[in-house]
């Protein structure tokens, strides 16, 4: 699921929907997904929020139907300044540093993989090394160890 190495570093994005573009264009590039891909994310942030606040940052987990991915992959993006997402479930505004977006052929995987990236995000030391990460490889490197391949 990482082996596009679609990772963006420190990107500025002025709201959740620009975000959002970014990796979801790049995703598109890569040929994981079809063009209909970012349209249909971008609803459904907006229909069903993914921002997650945890005690350090905040971190969204955008994901769609199966139908507008080609094979499976993870976008990583992490900003260079917190832009506010809905979280999850009570609308609430929340300041994310890092998005995880989905691609999953699979519709059943979307659960494995989300309850494995909530795991993640419940470790604070590999936050902190995603956080200090200096490259993709290290994104990467701590993304396998915490279970996503």
């Amino acid at each position: 699921m990482l082996s596009d190495k679609i990772v963006l570093l420190d990107e500025s994005a002025t709201d959740d929907q620009e975000a959002l573009a970014k990796l979801a264009d790049r995703l598109i590039a890569s040929g994981a997904v079809k063009a209909s891909y970012k349209p249909a994310i971008l609803q459904r942030e907006i229909d069903f929020p993914t921002g997650l606040a945890t005690d350090k940052i905040g971190i969204a987990i955008p994901h769609t139907d199966a139908e507008h991915v080609n094979y499976d992959q993870i976008g990583v993006l992490r900003l260079r300044d917190p832009v506010t997402f809905l979280q999850m479930g009570d609308g609430e505004k929340v300041p994310v540093k890092f998005v995880f977006m989905l691609a999953l052929k699979e519709a059943h995987a979307q659960l494995g993989m989300l309850q494995t990236l909530v795991a993640l995000i419940q470790n604070e030391s590999k936050i902190q090394q995603l956080l200090l990460a200096k490259n993709a490889e290290e994104i990467i490197e701590t993304l396998k160890s915490a279970g996503i391949k």
